[in-house]
């Protein structure tokens, strides 16, 4: 099921998405973010590894996400809001983006 969720100025969370996810393919992984560990143990490079394959198959499947999917989003979003050490700098910015696309796509989502 789709949820393409019309955005202000005329985009749509796929586009919006399709966008930040070009922007963020074309990043290199921070160094800084290498060896962090979210609490529950899991390594920040695992989790972004199961953001990405989310966010592709939401793009992929033009704004759907099965149910074991979006609950992957979800927990790998809420792992990486709960990083003990908040990295600076060029690992901010690539969380803040992946974060970015998981929040439109479960606002999609949920609508």
């Amino acid at each position: 099921m789709g949820a393409d969720v019309a955005l202000s100025g005329g985009w749509s969370v796929l586009d919006e998405v399709t966008t930040l996810w070009a922007e963020h393919r074309g990043l290199t992984f921070p160094d800084s973010l290498r060896w962090l560990e979210a609490p529950n143990g899991d390594a920040v490079p695992l989790l972004d590894t199961f953001m990405a394959g989310c966010v592709a198959t939401y793009i992929a499947n033009r704004g759907a996400l099965d149910a074991e999917q979006r609950g992957i989003l979800r927990d790998c979003a809420h792992d990486l809001r709960s990083l003990r050490r908040r990295p600076r700098g060029d690992g901010a910015r690539y969380l803040a983006r992946l974060l970015r696309m998981a929040d439109l796509i479960e606002q999609a989502l949920d609508a």
